[in-house]
């Protein structure tokens, strides 16, 4: 009876296994790797090619026997890795399944060599080098980074791969606890405690706001273009104000698909200025730089084109530097969201829909407030 039961076992993963190399080319994946490059927050298809899908009750009981690793993809919010001793600054806590360890930006279409070798060098670790060893990647639902962290892996030999694509949403949702986890560092491998960012200081100690910035756009050859100044003032609460004044005459007012916009002109690319249309609090924590990057946005648009998409928008990620200055990076992504109305004083924009990919082909791939 049980040598029964593990022939039909292994011919369903055997079938699963097929079906995912069949399904795989209905979805939008790069066609050389075979990964998702963008918007990875978007339904995500069934199955990955050579690997296998949990639901909810196979990954509970794959948790509770504990043979198998599992592994959280999910992207941190704050800072990053910090480049000097690897710990991730992050602004927001992780709750996950217990005993998962937190491998985040392993899943974005583009791993930078020090991010590949990050992930490469941890799998070995868990695995303790046997490439069959039982894993389990997730995040949270549609979430194309597990998919893509499963796929890398049986790219890079790992014979038994399980992807729950559900992630902590179906966990939770099938009455299961989580717990809060820790990234493991980016340098060390070592699981250090979370470091938020300080609340009231930048990274060099001093206090975090001064009263006034000026705002600068980086070229790809990284020549500076000052736009206008950021303004900080003090508030009834710890927060901080924050108002922006882009007063460059470099700005060039067009009329763009029915609408004015304040743009910077170039022979191959328009940047033009989105101010954000709806109310914002209007405050900055050093932990939250939100609301003054909802004040920094911008569409390009080729100089040949007549109208303007918000297809092709630009968000700028600050996050401080060591010599307490401000630095933004450029994201592309789908600034239509803002045609609706949102809650009021909410913030629309989802990141995780956003992409660094081809970021130095943009006019301006880079931003600094100082």
């Amino acid at each position: 009876m049980l040598h029964k039961i593990l022939l039909t076992l292994t011919l369903l993963l055997g079938s699963a296994g097929h079906a995912a190399e069949q399904s795989v080319k209905q979805y939008d994946v790069d066609p050389k790797t075979g990964l998702r490059m963008e918007r990875y927050r978007a339904p995500v298809p069934v199955d990955v090619p050579g690997g296998t899908t949990l639901d909810s009750a196979q990954a509970i009981a794959a948790q509770t026997q504990g043979k198998a690793i599992f592994i959280d993809v999910y992207p941190p919010k704050g800072l990053g890795p910090d480049p000097l001793d690897g710990h991730w600054v992050i602004t927001e806590e992780r709750n996950s399944i217990p005993g998962a360890t937190w491998l985040p930006e392993v899943g974005t279409g583009t791993l930078s060599a020090e991010a590949e070798d990050y992930f490469k060098r941890n799998l070995a670790r868990l695995t303790n080098n046997k490439p069959e060893s039982s894993l389990v990647f997730f995040c949270t639902s549609d979430c194309w980074q597990s998919w893509n962290a499963a796929r890398r892996a049986i790219n890079w030999g790992y014979s038994s791969v399980h992807w729950f694509p559900l992630g902590t949403d179906g966990w939770l949702e099938a009455g299961q606890e989580t717990t809060t986890v820790q990234p493991v560092n980016f340098q060390d491998d070592s699981m250090p405690t979370i470091v938020p960012v300080e609340a009231a200081t930048s990274p060099t100690g001093k206090p975090a706001f001064p009263d006034s910035a000026r705002i600068f756009l980086l070229d790809q050859q990284g020549r500076e273009m000052d736009i206008g100044s950021v303004v900080f003032s003090a508030t009834d609460t710890q927060d901080t104000g924050v108002s922006v004044e882009l007063d460059s005459d470099h700005f060039i007012d067009q009329f763009l698909s029915m609408r004015p916009f304040k743009c910077l002109t170039d022979p191959a690319e328009w940047f033009c200025y989105l101010p954000y249309p709806y109310e914002l609090t209007q405050t900055v924590t050093p932990a939250d730089l939100t609301e003054l990057e909802y004040q920094l946005l911008f569409i390009w648009k080729s100089s040949s084109s007549f109208g303007i998409d918000a297809w092709n928008g630009v968000y700028y990620q600050l996050s401080w530097q060591e010599d307490g200055t401000l630095q933004g990076k450029l994201l592309q992504g789908d600034l239509n969201v803002l045609a609706n109305p949102p809650e009021p004083f909410s913030h629309p924009i989802d990141l995780d829909e956003f992409i660094t990919e081809d970021a130095q082909s943009r006019l301006f791939p880079s931003l600094i407030i100082r």
